[in-house]
């Protein structure tokens, strides 16, 4: 059946290998419908062919077990795809060409679990950009005079940066609330962000203030709350703060200083990073493991804002997510850092700053509730421990192989094809110079000398433990339980 966004989707084989007989619609309103993996049917295939460039939304919950969601094209190849570990909710939205597509829900491992299918799509219909104020009436449509002024202004020249964002968001809040046309407006004028040439960066933190986040319920520990008609003008400037100028620092004991320095010395290599006072090895390993094989990667993470802020990109299931943070670091009473980094001192011009400040974003990250943290913006927040695989996947936006059991050959082919790889040490190794519960990097394998080297996030000679290993397989077994990796540089 053709629906009014010109998509007909029926539950299908896949190349006529899986038998699925039941069959639905699909429109712009979400559906939703149920399934079940176990042990004899261990994926489910849905097709669907779009007959026109479309935005798709697809997401399954309520699951008891761990079960991942795909989308293919017509030749069984992943378009996008949601790999959230345990029991979390998987959701993923792509825009597609037209053409023939499956959705994919299928277990990690043994998993069993009934589960939700929820899906939606819009037509994208097609409209050339103009400056003119009779094309901005017409396809954006904003009431509020204040902000289709602001807004028209701003687009002048083709685009709306974050700057004439922050002004926009600013003019909603003219007589001390955001009306109900006003909200409206603001929501409207996201919907139009690819019209607009809305930057990515710029987009999603300003979706965060207009259609909410997790992090939002609070703001510099106090109450905040989402953005709905009638939120105060306070309310508003505070989310701005949260989102664009980083003001919502991470809760810590230690006092924030504005830190000197630059954002790179002399190039960024692993051995700038130096673990602090935290449990966060599996992050710091994967910012090692990353700037290991892919620089560009480290370097793409950040904007500068030009203001003594960054926005920092990070990815969640493929999909690229910001968040902005100050030049402010904790430090101690001698006014040294004492997280990544630490023994530093805030006010040495010196100061190579890439390291702390992707920690101190990925510690306000962790309050959106999904990096497998506690969901608070704080740096204890992220001190749960954790696999470097899933660090990976957040810097990177790579799909990652996470806990493989240790195989000497594997290991090696991975390495060769410039993957990161990250060990997890046993709780109980046999060598005095290895840590317990720790995760480490491989940086090589020497063939010479038959010998692996790996490196310590706390660091070079900054502990009682060394920086650089050179061990032998035999101790790679003797002092490792598993290692995860990367499986593709994009």
């Amino acid at each position: 059946m053709l629906d009014d966004t010109g998509i007909i989707i029926v539950v299908n084989n896949f190349k006529q290998s899986i038998d699925i007989n039941s069959s639905l619609n699909i429109s712009r309103s979400q559906q939703v419908l149920t399934g079940s993996i176990g042990w004899e049917n261990t994926n489910d295939y849905y097709s669907f062919n779009l007959s026109n460039r479309s935005s798709f939304d697809v997401a399954v919950d309520g699951l008891s077990a761990n079960l991942n969601v795909q989308i293919l094209d017509s030749n069984g190849s992943i378009v996008a795809g949601s790999y959230n570990r345990r029991k979390f909710d998987e959701s993923i939205n792509v825009v597609l060409e037209a053409g023939e597509y499956y959705i994919e829900v299928y277990r990690r491992g043994r998993a069993v679990s009934n589960y939700n299918l929820r899906f939606s799509s819009q037509a994208i219909t097609e409209t050339i950009p103009s400056t003119s104020v009779d094309w901005f009436d017409q396809v954006v449509q904003i009431q509020d005079a204040g902000i289709r002024q602001t807004a028209k202004s701003s687009f002048s020249d083709g685009i709306i940066d974050r700057n004439e964002m922050i002004a926009i968001l600013r003019d909603s809040k003219d007589d001390g609330t955001i009306d109900g046309i006003e909200f409206a407006d603001l929501q409207t004028l996201i919907n139009h962000a690819a019209t607009l040439s809305i930057p990515e960066p710029v987009r999603v933190l300003a979706n965060k203030i207009i259609n909410g986040d997790a992090a939002n319920q609070k703001y510099q520990g106090n109450s905040l709350g989402n953005l709905s008609a009638g939120s105060s003008d306070t309310q508003m400037e505070n989310l701005i703060n949260k989102w664009f100028l980083g003001s919502d620092r991470p809760s810590t004991t230690y006092t924030y200083q504005q830190a000197s320095g630059s954002l790179f010395q002399n190039g960024i290599s692993y051995q700038d990073i130096t673990q602090g006072q935290i449990n966060d090895c599996f992050f710091l390993a994967g910012l090692a493991a990353t700037a290991i094989n892919s620089v560009q990667t480290i370097e793409n993470m950040f904007i500068d804002n030009g203001d003594n802020t960054f926005t920092i990109k990070f990815w969640r299931n493929q999909i690229a997510d910001y968040i902005t943070v100050d030049r402010y670091l904790p430090t101690d009473s001698s006014g040294n850092f004492v997280y990544a980094s630490k023994g530093r001192n805030y006010n040495n011009s010196t100061n190579e700053l890439w390291v702390a400040l992707i920690e101190k974003a990925y510690a306000q990250l962790n309050e959106s509730g999904w990096i497998y943290q506690d969901n608070t913006n704080s740096y204890s927040g992220i001190a749960q421990g954790g696999y470097v695989g899933d660090a990976l996947q957040h810097i990177t936006g790579n799909k990652v192989w996470m806990s493989v059991p240790l195989d000497f050959q594997t290991i090696i082919n991975t390495l060769n094809l410039n993957e990161s790889i990250g060990f997890g040490s046993k709780l109980q190794p046999v060598s005095a110079n290895v840590v317990a519960g720790h995760a480490y990097v491989l940086v090589n394998y020497n063939y010479s000398t038959q010998k692996f080297t790996l490196f310590n996030p706390w660091g070079i000679d900054s502990s009682s433990k060394p920086g650089i290993l050179e061990l032998s397989w035999s101790e790679i077994e003797s002092n490792f339980s598993y290692w995860d990796a990367t499986k593709q540089y994009t």
